[in-house]
């Protein structure tokens, strides 16, 4: 999940975009950067689209820091680089002896998810974002992103099929002001329990995603349960839930509820689907929206509303 510092702001850019995407606000969205030449605007060489290798990370993370992205939760944190190289695709596109832009994919069961879409500001607007998603995006039918605000994403991403469902809302409050009465009960678990119990209940193997959210500070994989029933797994870090999966048929607000409960610190964040059956009761605990992604799908009812997600990784 991409993490980011309290502000004041009311929202937030984040989400992958054909900018730029991360939990952090960032500052005030670069223009684009026009090159002069003879004639005026200097044309670019066409993009060549190759996976990305070691030892391009330090102009991902440069391409990564221009486009506004924090330290933690985003191509310029080594442990987030590693986790993709590692369990998903990460692309590069090269252009006249340096990277103009990248693009991480993850596979979730059986969807594509978009995690990361970022240009270098002097390439944007000359179609290198267009180019990286033909090659991210061949040969997938099902596929998932949250877009940012940029008004140049959400086009882009229509383009390949995907349409905005629903707002993902960015919040942050104190759990203790929330009703402790609750029939459901939570406990830290294993990494590997929790994504073992998530497997039974969604059918997803997330094991290298829980060993990535859980070596965050204060990070435990966590289990919910009602009377002898496992109804929810996520996991949970000082002052974040990054992840929660409930079962159908469970109540997503009990789940959540005792999720919180285990949290430390006295402000948790986290990101709530707009439908999310629990919004409301945060909203009245006076939880805050900060931020909203939105939601993009090939197809309805891809990603469950009723869960807690976690925009680079779902």
């Amino acid at each position: 999940m991409r993490t980011r510092e309290p502000n004041t702001a009311t929202f937030r850019l984040t989400g992958a975009s054909s900018l730029g995407a991360t939990m952090n606000k960032p500052p005030a969205r670069p223009a684009v950067a026009h090159v002069a030449g003879p004639r005026g605007r200097r044309s670019f060489a066409e993009p060549r689209i190759r996976e990305a290798r070691g030892e391009d990370r330090g102009e991902i993370e440069r391409i990564a820091e221009a486009d506004g992205q924090p330290p933690e939760d985003s191509a310029r944190d080594p442990r987030y680089f590693a986790h993709l190289t590692s369990h998903g695709s990460l692309l590069v596109a090269e252009a006249d002896g340096q990277l103009a832009g990248f693009a991480a994919t993850r596979r979730v069961g059986s969807l594509t998810l978009l995690c990361d879409l970022f240009v270098d500001p002097a390439r944007q607007g000359r179609g290198v974002g267009r180019r990286l998603l033909d090659r991210a995006f061949a040969e997938t039918t099902d596929r998932v992103t949250f877009s940012s605000q940029d008004p140049r994403a959400l086009p882009l991403y229509a383009r390949y099929g995907l349409a905005p469902r629903w707002p993902l809302l960015y919040l942050a409050g104190q759990p203790a002001r929330l009703s402790q009465a609750n029939r459901a009960r939570a406990r830290r678990a294993a990494p590997q329990d929790a994504a073992k119990a998530e497997r039974l209940l969604a059918g997803n193997d997330r094991a290298a995603d829980y060993g990535y959210w859980t070596a965050a500070a204060g990070g435990s994989g966590l289990v919910v349960s009602e009377r002898h029933d496992v109804i929810a797994a996520g996991a949970i870090a000082d002052a974040r839930v990054p992840h929660l999966v409930v079962a159908d048929g469970a109540d997503p607000v009990a789940a959540l509820l005792a999720a919180l409960s285990m949290v430390r610190a006295a402000t948790v964040r986290l990101c709530l689907p707009g439908p999310h059956p629990a919004l409301g009761v945060a909203l009245r605990a006076g939880f805050l929206i900060e931020d909203l992604d939105h939601y993009m799908s090939t197809s309805d009812g891809l990603v469950r509303f009723s869960d807690v997600l976690s925009p680079a990784l779902a």
